[in-house]
Parts: C-alpha cells; sequence; structure tokens
C-alpha cells in the first residue's frame, strides 16, 4: 500500500507560521467568548492548554495554564522549571512564572496566586469566568471561584471541544505524519501477526520508532501526561486476539493466535500532539462462514460509509449507512452504538459518529471510520481508519490494506 512522503509533508509544514496558527485560535476562541458574555476563561487540561499555545512539557507535575482574557493577549503560565522549555517551543509568547526555580524570576509562589496576579493585571476579575468542567478538581473549582471573585462560574469544556474538533490545514498536515508512522508500525504487525500479541506489537512499535530517529526525527512523539506521570513515547501498538479482541483495549499478551480466529493490531501514533489510529482486523487462516460473513459485512459497510461521507452529513447518517448493511446481513443483535470517534490532540474526542446524532460534519474534522461487530466470546471485525471530512468527501490519512487481511 502507498504511504505519505514525510519530505513533501515536511517542506509544505514549513510553509505555515506557526505562531500565528496558535494566535488565530484565541482569537477564534475570544470571539465565541464575547458571544457568551465571558470575562476569561481559565485552562488547566493538557489538551486544551496545548490547543491555545503549543506548549507541552509532558509531564504536569507543576499545573500548566493559560489564561484568555475576552479582549487583550492571552498568557501561558508556567513552573520556573519549564521556562527554557516554553521559551524554546510554545507558539504563545507571552508567558509568565510561578515557584522558585534556579535564577528565574516568578511572579509568585504558587500557581493560583500569579493566577490572581495576571487577573488583575487583565482586569479579569469579578465577571463570568469560564472553567472545565470535565477537568479540574472540586478544590480547584473553589479556588479559581475565590481568587477571580467570578460573578458565576460556566463549564466552558463543549466550547473547547468545538474549538477544537475542525483542524487547520497545519494540524492536518501534522496528522498525515502521525498517520505515515502509523502505517510503517501496522505493516510490521502484521507480518508478525502470527508469533504472538505480544511480537506483533513490539514489532509496530520498533518500526514506527525507526521512521521517527530515520524521518522525523525533529518532531516530538510525546502525547500528554498528568501530575503523575509523562507519555514521552506516543507510538504504541497493542494487538489482542481470539476471544480478547472485543476487550477493545488491553496490555498484549504472549497468546498466539489460532486457526479460525482474528487477530487485531491497534496501532496507534503521534506527532507533535496530534494522533492517528490505525486498526486492521487480520484472519488466522480461515474462518468460519458465520464469521467471514459478518467480516465480508464489516468490509462493505465501511465502503458505504466512506462513499457518503462529505461536508454537511450528519454523524447519524454516517452511522446509518453501515448499520444498514449490517442489518441487512443479518447482525441487527450486533450494532455498536458508534462507529467512529474524534481524532487529534486526544486518541478520543468530539465529535463521535454516534446512533441518531444529529451533529453535522464540517470540513475540516477528523474522526475514526470504524463500524465493525462484536461477539463476546469469540472475537470482533474491525478496521478503524483516519480520516478528515472536506467538501465533496474525505481524505484517508491511514493507508493499510483493507480487504481480506490473511495472516
Amino acid at each position: 500500500m502507498n504511504n505519505w512522503n514525510p519530505s513533501e509533508l515536511k517542506a509544505e509544514l514549513s510553509k505555515y507560521d506557526r505562531e500565528a496558527i496558535y494566535k488565530s485560535k484565541v482569537t477564534a476562541l475570544q470571539k465565541t467568548m464575547i458571544e457568551n458574555d465571558l470575562k476569561v476563561i481559565i485552562c488547566f487540561k493538557p489538551q486544551n492548554t496545548f490547543s491555545l499555545s503549543g506548549f507541552n512539557p509532558v509531564l504536569y507535575s507543576h499545573p500548566v495554564v493559560v489564561i484568555v482574557p475576552a479582549e487583550g493577549e492571552a498568557v501561558l503560565l508556567v513552573h520556573s522549571l519549564r521556562a527554557n522549555h516554553s521559551k524554546d517551543e510554545a507558539a504563545m509568547k507571552n508567558i509568565r512564572l510561578f515557584g522558585a526555580w534556579a535564577t528565574q524570576k516568578p511572579i509568585a509562589d504558587n500557581a493560583y496566586d500569579a493566577i490572581s496576579i495576571i487577573l488583575d493585571e487583565l482586569n479579569a476579575k469579578r465577571g463570568n469566568v469560564g472553567y472545565e468542567g470535565d477537568f479540574l478538581s472540586v478544590g480547584q473549582f473553589e479556588k479559581i471561584q475565590a481568587i477571580s471573585e467570578a460573578a458565576k462560574m460556566i463549564d466552558v469544556k463543549d466550547i473547547l471541544l468545538e474549538s477544537r474538533m475542525i483542524k487547520t490545514e497545519y494540524e492536518i498536515v501534522l496528522l498525515k505524519l502521525a498517520s505515515y508512522m502509523a502505517n510503517i508500525g501496522m505493516k510490521a504487525a502484521i507480518e508478525n501477526i502470527r508469533k504472538s500479541e505480544i511480537e506483533a506489537s513490539i514489532a509496530a512499535e520498533y518500526a514506527m520508532r525507526k521512521a521517527w530517529s530515520k524521518d522525523l526525527g525533529n518532531f516530538e512523539v510525546a502525547s500528554f501526561g498528568n501530575t503523575e506521570g509523562g507519555i514521552v513515547n506516543g507510538l504504541w501498538c497493542y494487538c489482542s486476539s481470539g476471544k480478547r479482541v472485543p476487550y477493545g483495549c488491553d496490555c498484549p499478551k504472549d497468546r498466539i493466535p489460532q486457526e479460525g480466529e482474528v487477530s487485531l493490531p491497534i496501532v496507534w501514533a503521534v506527532c507533535d500532539g496530534y494522533h492517528a489510529e490505525n486498526e486492521r482486523t487480520v484472519i488466522i487462516g480461515k474462518l468460519d462462514d458465520y464469521h467471514q460473513r459478518a467480516y465480508d459485512a464489516m468490509r462493505e459497510g465501511r465502503k458505504k460509509v466512506f462513499a457518503m461521507m462529505k461536508e454537511g452529513v450528519t454523524a447519524g447518517q454516517a452511522y446509518e449507512a453501515s448499520a444498514s448493511v449490517f442489518i441487512a446481513a443479518g447482525f441487527k443483535d450486533y450494532l455498536q452504538g458508534r462507529i467512529g470517534h474524534g481524532m487529534g490532540l486526544s486518541l478520543h474526542e468530539e465529535p463521535s459518529l454516534a446512533i441518531n446524532s444529529n451533529l453535522v460534519l464540517k470540513e475540516g474534522m477528523v474522526v475514526t471510520v470504524e463500524p465493525g461487530l462484536m461477539f463476546p466470546e469469540w472475537g470482533s471485525v474491525r478496521h478503524s481508519d483516519t480520516v478528515v471530512v472536506r467538501k465533496n468527501g474525505i481524505e484517508i490519512l491511514t493507508m493499510s490494506e483493507s480487504n481480506f487481511i490473511v495472516g
């Protein structure tokens, strides 16, 4: 199968002004803030702070905070330990420091005192304050409410998710680079599928790391960590086989796939924060007639979704396109609640291609397309591709074999 040319993608990426792209994200968010009577938004969630600043410290043992006023310049707040790192890598240049570290000059000893100072400077207290309801602890919520003297605390998780749903062409190039590595990983996994779940997974991860070293060594393959750990390398493969496949995701084991089963490598790759997913159901030898019919229906369902997906189609309509194939083939009882999910700064984000969803797909949305059937005591059949919604169709980023894959 074909794959992306990393040299061409890197040349395309060099044409973009990274700082301007991230500034435009802040500007767009500020417009939405004014429409929703928000005086300031305070972000702690790693995916959100990265989306607005372009900075990922990998380890978030000290908070990384982005403060966005409805008017004026946004601020990136980091611990003094991150001063040089953020200066070198962030696209947002208004950086403030907290906490003592070497010769740095912080504005406060802790993040919350620093936030209070910044809010005063921005004249952003005593108004409506946006917070991340899907991320903040109760303790953090109460601290923000107190130091901001908020007139009202407003959950802006949906506003932030919506701001991340439509990718810029710059972000899509990064997604293509992630897909380039995922495609290489999938090829290696399939070539080693009969050895064991572990061997297939190791082969995929090794192949992706070699590609990273050879072609993309100046890009980060880090994912987003938390207060107790970081993800320095986000080039992963989880391979399962037989009745372990319906687990969805689990650590691979030394199990060797058996004749008449399926094995499913799930390959994830990331490039400068942007993730791609590639999954392929591999037939071990030959399937019985019933499960072969399910495999055939899965492939046909994918084709039908690929043919109809474009800007203006609803997520529910995409779901129904594959569901109609599965029902016609006699698998109504095995339908899943969704056939895909958003990809970007998270491996699973909005939008969701869910049953009965009225969400209208727009150009620049990036989703997986993975209609499948799950048989809990046997296995499941599912290929997953990462695709970009375009005006008149889709652009497929993951380019692995999608016909009958026999290991």
